[in-house]
């Protein structure tokens, strides 16, 4: 039987984050599907006046169903992993019960375990520029120098001009919720989590990552954590990022036999 694995990108990011990642999983049998989050408003450049309708909830919509699409194909509720953003979403599709598992890589918080510090002030300064007023009607993504500082740290500087070029436009409506998170109930997650920091992650701090893990770890599926001291957020592409790969690779193949049970 096909197992199914759903990948969810980060704000300002889409489906390609997931290149250097998706090829381990499929040579170990799994059905993948990374798509690109509303790609016919959330564009590289000039985006229409109708990206700024949408808010998380739509995100979280079109990611349960593209989870009903893979459950469909492969006759089981898929795993899914999210990054950054994406693991905010994957927290809520676990709560849901639209998976059968749930990585959260380097994730945004629910509310109850955000951190706010210079670093995330730092990274996403080009946001808090525009203003809380002005921000939910702006069309936004973060700016060059943020990212490079922020995101992708660890990355070889010659690398961040290509990497930034694939930067996708958001709703600033977006980022109000991610900054103004809805709750999430531990409870209500009852399939097998693991979560996942980065020591040197400057736009998810570790700080609050660990906050998401101790949330989980109280959840009626006890979660799991890892955290990688010489890794930051762009954990999806950037130096060990291959042994992050075979350390999930690991956990989800020891759920296979309980799964099939």
């Amino acid at each position: 039987m096909h197992k199914g694995l759903l990948l969810i990108h980060g704000v300002g990011c889409g489906g390609e984050v997931w290149d250097r990642m998706r090829p381990a999983f499929e040579a170990e049998g799994y059905t993948v599907d990374a798509p690109t989050l509303f790609p016919d408003r959330r564009t590289i450049s000039d985006p229409p006046e109708t990206l700024c309708d949408l808010r998380l909830a739509d995100y979280i919509e079109a990611m349960s169903e593209a989870a009903a699409r893979l459950a469909d194909k492969t006759g089981q509720r898929p795993a899914v992993m999210g990054h950054s953003m994406g693991g905010l979403i994957a927290q809520h599709l676990a709560a849901r019960g639209d998976v059968s598992a749930a990585v959260f890589l380097t994730p945004a918080q629910p509310k109850g375990c955000t951190v706010f510090n210079f670093k995330v002030l730092r990274t996403f300064a080009a946001l808090f520029a525009i203003g809380r007023k002005k921000l939910p009607n702006t069309p936004v993504k973060v700016g060059p120098k943020g990212f490079s500082w922020g995101v992708v740290n660890l990355v070889d500087p010659a690398r961040h001009a290509e990497i930034y070029a694939q930067a996708r436009y958001d709703s600033g409506k977006v980022y109000m919720d991610l900054s103004e998170p809805e709750p999430i109930d531990a409870a209500d997650v009852k399939v097998p989590t693991l979560t996942i920091a980065a020591t040197k992650d400057r736009a998810t701090i570790a700080k609050a990552v660990r906050k998401v893990a101790a949330k989980y770890a109280g959840a009626a599926v006890p979660g799991a954590f890892l955290e990688y001291p010489e890794n930051a957020h762009w954990i999806v592409d950037e130096p060990g990022t291959d042994a992050v790969t075979s350390d999930i690779l690991s956990w989800l193949n020891s759920l296979a036999p309980a799964a099939k049970a």
